[in-house]
């Protein structure tokens, strides 16, 4: 048996980029990440205790996004990758990051890791 939770289309409003005029502004990038928790069994209890809050994994994604300063995409995910890690007690972890209008005949470029 396994259990996911997930969260799609968090957004998630940072500075980021290669280019330091890029970094420079503020871009809204959208991310969805899939979970899937050590617990193996039936949820029987109705009890938060036995999951992960989505808004305890919002609130650490926003956070790494508002303090830290990123190049590269991949560099972001690894950091919030290793931040669920360490706080919760995960087995593993898909992670999806999207930017939008950076070529201009593509809608969304990104990366999607699995931890």
């Amino acid at each position: 048996m396994t259990n996911y939770i997930f969260l799609h289309g968090i957004n998630l409003k940072t500075n980021i980029g290669v280019p330091a005029a890029e970094r420079s502004v503020s871009q809204i990038l959208i991310i969805d990440i899939d979970i899937e928790l050590n617990k193996n069994t039936k949820f029987e209890n109705d009890n938060l205790n036995d999951t992960i809050d989505y808004a305890e994994i919002e609130h650490l994604i926003k956070k790494i996004g508002c303090t830290h300063q990123f190049k590269l995409l991949e560099s972001l995910g690894e950091e919030i990758s290793t931040e669920i890690k360490k706080k919760f007690n995960v087995k593993r972890i898909l992670l999806k990051i999207k930017k939008k209008n950076i070529l201009p005949d593509t809608d969304f470029v990104g990366v999607i890791l699995e931890r």
